[in-house]
């Protein structure tokens, strides 16, 4: 009789739970478990398979505990009362085991294979209180067991296959689509206590989730209860089999702006509970700290197709309310009445996050292989540290997100640059394709990473040294892209209409003037040349360049052209060839072999030639220096290669055809001046227009 007896309870709960999800189907086992956890995920309507990156993650996907690699630890507590003393709260935290590697940098294959690891615990619980038993006398009954609970506790783990898949050439991501790619396995031990009769089950999930490398794109899926565990209660008492479920999601952050506070997310039930309709679920928020930096305020709305028919909520995460490193988070949100469980209305849930993985960290951790800009572009670990940098919760000192930001487009610059000047084609400033992309990497050290500047508004501190090689690197991609105006304007007030609008040519304390100084003037000497102000750039070389061999170069060119042949030679000579490389932060004119004496060289020729046309003698041995001199260079290999200009000089000059060696000269002197305007100093463009 017992047995019967608990068979008409057991009955009668699952009764009880269909009606409290009210989706028109019978109630399933382990429905409690699909009740949703957090305030941030019931927030976005459930869409938060993509996203799960706080301490529920265990619960919606276990492939997001990743993202606390990138963060630190969380912990986080929601409580959702329910009618008639009934409730349903949710305990977690996650820490990724790199916090305890946070002052090292280990290259053991274990360790590191270990610090990568993320562990996630997550307790569940439900309880419907106790209930009141009347005999058929309608006396109270004493039943020694009078309550209904249920329990889950969460076991998680993620792991980043990224780096598992790093160097395998069948499974490339591509430079699109390179980025993150974790799994998730979580381990759910289930308890069910029915009036003192308790049962319980093992179930697992799994989950998987990609982030793009920008940041934009996140993709996720989550497969739940995959081995459709029973839940036994013994006694005679029918097993319950939970049902195997399922989501696929996408959430959108635009990285660019003021959308960039913006997350657009979307669910949808891939595999839906037994008979049940397929999930769809939507959700929105905006970060408000993107509009003013002292605003921690997001706000959330959201849709589902089976649980709440719309929520909104509100999130308040103060970055300096505790202690360093330690960030609290309040989450609220509210759900209209849909069911007799979701007509509680309100949800709570409060969080606190240990963030040591800080935008500092992580931006010392990217820097810490040195500062060449050109091989960080090859390192894609250091670019997801410095992209970390940027995303990275910073209570305290906030800083070093604006410094990440200016890194990247440091590596944009550089690593266009280097695709110019690696490239067979002329490459001149004049290409269209390359003036957009040249525009496009400005925008990053202005739009993209101003906004970042005001959320560190509380760093004072200023790395000289990279700050003004990033305006240096400005001024060029503005040059580059034909915005000659800007760039003058830039160097004219010394950088102080730029980022954190700091003089460039000063450091502080103590107004030191940086070594930044003459390549500033120099930009802006070169941007007037460009510009067609020739007389302009002639001045600021004479007054503000003296002995800086680049400059007095470009004052030699400018006099070449003006007719003032003696002046260009006087100029020209003035230069110590040992001093005509290109220094490392200048690139303009582009020049393959980053250095500048062969032309010099070719300049005092050419003034030779002009000062003296007939004196064919004189100016072909100087033209004859510059394969001796600079055997590898551009304009020893546009002399040299082929058919040798060079040796047709000298062939000419042998034979007494002075006119034609005139000619010759006159078409080579044309060749070069076409490549320098169009600030090109490669062989490429010499024999381009040559020809």
């Amino acid at each position: 009789m017992r047995n019967g007896w608990m068979i008409f309870l057991l009955i009668g709960h699952v009764m009880f739970a269909g009606k409290l999800t009210a989706q028109g189907s019978a109630g399933q086992a382990g429905e409690f478990l699909r009740f949703g956890v957090g305030a941030k995920a019931l927030g976005l309507g459930r869409a938060f398979t993509s996203v799960a990156d706080d301490a529920s993650a265990p619960y919606w996907n276990p492939a997001g505990l990743s993202a606390l690699s990138r963060s630190g630890g969380a912990f986080m507590f929601m409580y959702l009362p329910l009618k008639q003393g009934a409730s349903f709260n949710y305990l977690a935290g996650g820490i990724p085991l790199r916090l305890f590697f946070v002052k090292s940098n280990t290259h053991n294959p274990f360790l590191n294979f270990v610090q990568d690891l993320n562990i996630g615990v997550g307790f569940l619980w439900h309880s419907l209180g106790d209930f009141q038993f009347y005999d058929d006398s309608g006396r109270q009954s004493e039943a020694s067991q009078t309550a209904i609970s249920q329990s889950a506790l969460y076991v998680s783990v993620s792991y980043p296959l990224h780096q598992l898949l790093k160097g395998k050439k069948f499974l490339s991501w591509g430079k699109f689509l390179r980025g993150n790619f974790d799994l998730g396995l979580t381990s759910k031990f289930v308890r069910s206590n029915l009036f003192g009769e308790g049962g319980g089950a093992t179930s697992f999930d799994l989950g998987f989730k990609y982030s793009h490398h920008s940041g934009a794109v996140n993709l996720g899926l989550t497969i739940r209860d995959l081995n459709q565990a029973s839940i036994s209660y013994g006694s005679g008492v029918a097993a319950d089999k939970i049902p195997v479920n399922g989501a696929l999601g996408i959430s959108v952050r635009p990285p660019f702006g003021r959308l960039r506070g913006l997350l657009l997310a979307f669910d949808y039930g891939v595999i839906a509970p037994g008979r049940r309709s397929h999930d769809r679920m939507f959700g929105l928020e905006y970060d408000l700290s993107v509009l003013r930096a002292d605003l921690p305020i997001k706000l959330r709305l959201g849709a589902n197709s089976n649980h709440e028919a719309i929520t909104f909520g509100v999130n308040f995460s103060p970055e300096t309310l505790l202690e360093r490193d330690w960030l609290p988070s309040a989450d609220w949100t509210y759900a209209n009445d849909r069911s007799a469980f979701d007509a509680t209305g309100a949800r709570f849930s409060f969080s606190v996050d240990h963030n040591p993985f800080t935008a500092r960290y992580w931006y010392f951790r990217a820097m810490a292989g040195g500062s060449n800009f050109e091989q960080l572009a090859n390192r894609e670990q250091t670019l997801r540290y410095l992209q970390n940098a940027q995303q990275a919760k910073n209570p305290g000192g906030r800083a070093y997100r604006y410094e990440a930001a200016l890194r990247l487009a440091d590596v944009e610059f550089v690593s266009a640059i280097a695709e110019l000047l690696n490239s067979s084609q002329q490459s001149s400033l004049d290409n269209k394709n390359s003036a957009k992309h040249f525009e496009r990497i400005g925008e990053l050290f202005t739009k993209r990473a101003h906004p970042l500047l005001q959320a560190d508004f509380g760093k004072s501190a200023v790395d000289s040294a990279a700050y003004c090689r990033s305006f240096a690197y400005f001024v060029q991609s503005l040059i580059l892209a034909a915005n000659y105006d800007d760039a003058i304007q830039a160097c004219a007030d010394s950088g102080q209409s730029w980022g954190k609008r700091i003089n460039v040519f000063y450091e502080r304390p103590g107004n030191h003037t940086t070594e930044t100084a003459p390549h500033v003037h120099y930009l802006q000497a070169f941007a007037l040349y460009m510009n067609h102000f020739q007389q302009d750039a002639i001045n600021i070389a004479a007054e503000k360049l003296s002995g800086f061999s680049l400059a007095q170069y470009l004052r030699g060119h400018i006099l070449f052209l003006q007719g003032d042949y003696l002046g260009a030679a006087a100029e020209l000579e003035a230069i110590d060839l040992n001093d005509s490389h290109f220094p490392p932060d200048l690139f303009l004119p582009l020049a393959s072999d980053r250095r500048f004496g062969d032309e010099i060289l070719f300049l005092k020729a050419a003034a030779l030639y002009k000062i003296s046309p007939h004196a064919a003698g004189q100016y072909i041995a100087e033209f004859a220096k510059i394969p001796r001199f600079f055997p590898d260079s551009d304009m020893a290999k546009f002399l040299t290669n082929g058919p040798s200009l060079l040796a047709s000089l000298m062939t000419h000059f042998d034979k007494g055809e002075i006119e034609q060696a005139a000619a010759l000269v006159e078409k080579i002197i044309e060749s070069y001046l076409k490549a320098f305007s169009s600030g090109t100093l490669k062989e490429e463009s010499y024999t381009f227009n040559f020809r």
